[in-house]
């Protein structure tokens, strides 16, 4: 009976964290998300001056994440977020406004990837 116990409770405490990670990766996709379509928001309108602050807020939000997210997910996808992040910071510092927002959405697709990857569903099973 104790050993039924402590399985049901462990089952429980492992189903508990998965929902967790998957919820806080979730969560942590849409911070850096947002981000970056107000990086784009701030280059389309040509607001030059927050494109710094916003750069910084996207270093923060992904060293942040990537802490977590390493432990989980396939660090290719991780490098080629941090791929794009330094391709996107040299054209911002060479003022090449076009060639980041390529970069942008190239971050923006590698951002909606992970989560996506990470969810218990059936495609990502088989």
């Amino acid at each position: 009976m104790k050993l039924s116990i402590a399985i049901v409770l462990l089952t429980l405490l492992f189903l508990g964290l998965g929902w967790y990670s998957e919820t806080l990766i979730a969560r942590q996709a849409e911070s850096i998300l947002s981000e970056l379509e107000n990086l784009a928001t701030c280059l389309q309108e040509g607001k030059t001056a927050e494109i710094d602050r916003q750069l910084a807020r996207i270093n923060q939000l992904w060293l942040s994440a990537r802490r977590f997210w390493v432990l989980l997910t396939d660090h290719h996808d991780l490098d080629d977020f941090e791929l794009y992040l330094a391709r996107t910071k040299s054209y911002l510092a060479n003022k090449a406004y076009i060639l980041a927002l390529s970069g942008i959405a190239e971050m923006k697709q590698t951002i909606h990837r992970i989560p996506d990857q990470l969810r218990l569903k059936l495609e990502n099973i088989f």
